[in-house]
């Protein structure tokens, strides 16, 4: 039976391309079926889109341009800011008024719809809802989960207080903790149970990776990959931050091992301490993962789950680098799966990524590089990798939620 056609707005939080390109996966899906899809945008983000050719986009308002920052802080929530883009989003919507809105990240997409009375979806790891139980980046038990537990539970309360006002000059119930915002009507999860387990919730609905797969591609200068010898590894921190002094630390430890290391840069210029060596180091300023991948036998990044899907696809293993608490508990989630690891562990992330940063230069290299050799002979590896692909491959993404949503 033909499904009738849907208006559908996708709001994406605009901290990283990541988010931008789910929505662009989505409506590549949707339109292909008959369907009318919008997306919106902040103005800092639609120039990445012109560059792609991507001119079908609105550009709206988001909280996170109050900081810029590549993760939820304390500026995110300020109430002025945040009812602004509510009115932004409210607007919006009634202009458009679509038959449904999917909200990717995004904290002010509830409020918007409950006002304009159109139904709310959302997209979300599993880790940053109100059911994930675990403390994210800790193992129980592991020295600092409880600190890491009270300042969590800190922030997510005093954010939710924060918009108390908000709330009620809406008219609208507050929450108490600022993940519920991340839920809708329908909440679905681009992960899966064997990643990131949570307690069944009515609801919630896994439906994998979603993943894009047209992201720009340059002209590599050369074949400074093809020149590297013996395994590589592929490091690559997004377009986030990306510490000189991490990358001189890491590299030395993967030497030390016998890889040679390609960098992808993410397009930021960073001064690497090395000796040049075009055998055994290689850095771009982007280095897709389609061309990476086939050449590397290990991916070090800072935990984004993107890349570590990909990784796992093509049967990598991952070494987790992480600057925030989500990208450690994607870390100790491939340590639960066997196919990969934390390179820092038990750190207590306070709101300063160069907390992170000290803490990872004083492991020395020696036992930074012994760690990293032990996890990799470590037996039963390759058939793990196996079975992680093979799960994953039974998710099917965008189009798997593409379907689910002409189900609503």
């Amino acid at each position: 039976m033909r499904v009738p056609r849907m208006k559908i707005l996708v709001t994406p939080c605009n901290n990283t391309l990541s988010h931008i390109a789910k929505g662009l996966a989505l409506r590549e899906q949707l339109e292909a079926r008959g369907h009318e899809v919008h997306l919106a945008v902040s103005a800092a983000r639609a120039s990445f889109l012109e560059s792609i050719d991507e001119r079908r986009y609105v550009i709206l308002p988001d909280i996170q341009e109050a900081s810029g920052a590549p993760l939820p802080c304390f500026s995110w929530f300020r109430p002025e800011r945040f009812e602004a883009c509510v009115r932004a989003e409210v607007d919006l919507l009634n202009r458009l008024r679509p038959d449904v809105v999917l909200g990717v990240f995004r904290f002010t997409g509830p409020l918007s719809a409950a006002l304009t009375g159109i139904p709310y979806d959302s997209l979300i790891c599993g880790c940053m809802t109100p059911a994930c139980p675990d403390v994210l980046g800790f193992e129980p038990g592991e020295p600092g989960e409880e600190e890491q537990s009270k300042a969590l539970r800190f922030f997510r309360r005093t954010c939710a207080q924060r918009l108390h006002p908000v709330f009620s000059s809406f008219g609208l119930p507050p929450v108490d903790d600022a993940w519920q915002l991340l839920v809708g009507h329908r909440t679905y999860l681009w992960d899966y149970p064997e990643f990131q387990p949570l307690p069944a919730t009515p609801g919630f609905h896994h439906v994998g990776p979603v993943l894009w797969t047209k992201w720009p591609t340059p002209k590599l200068r050369g074949n400074e990959l093809d020149t590297l010898k013996g395994p590589v590894a592929y490091v690559a921190f997004g377009t986030g931050d990306m510490p000189p002094e991490w990358l001189t630390h890491l590299v030395r430890a993967l030497w030390n091992i016998g890889y040679s290391v390609a960098i992808a840069l993410g397009g930021r210029p960073v001064l690497v301490d090395l000796p040049p060596d075009p055998l055994r180091l290689a850095v771009f300023d982007f280095l897709p993962v389609e061309v990476a991948l086939p050449r590397a036998s290990l991916v070090v990044c800072h935990g984004g789950q993107g890349l570590i899907f990909e990784a796992l696809s093509a049967r990598v293993p991952v070494f987790v680098l992480p600057m925030q608490p989500e990208q450690a508990q994607n870390g100790r989630c491939l340590e639960r799966m066997g196919c990969g690891t934390r390179l820092l562990r038990g750190n207590v992330f306070g709101g300063r990524a160069s907390h992170n940063l000290d803490a990872f230069l004083e492991r020395p290299i020696d036992i930074l590089a012994d760690e990293m050799a032990a996890f990799l002979a470590s037996d039963g590896l390759h058939r793990r990798l196996e079975e992680a692909a093979r799960t994953q491959s039974g998710y099917r993404g965008a189009e798997q939620l593409a379907t689910v949503l002409e189900d609503r």
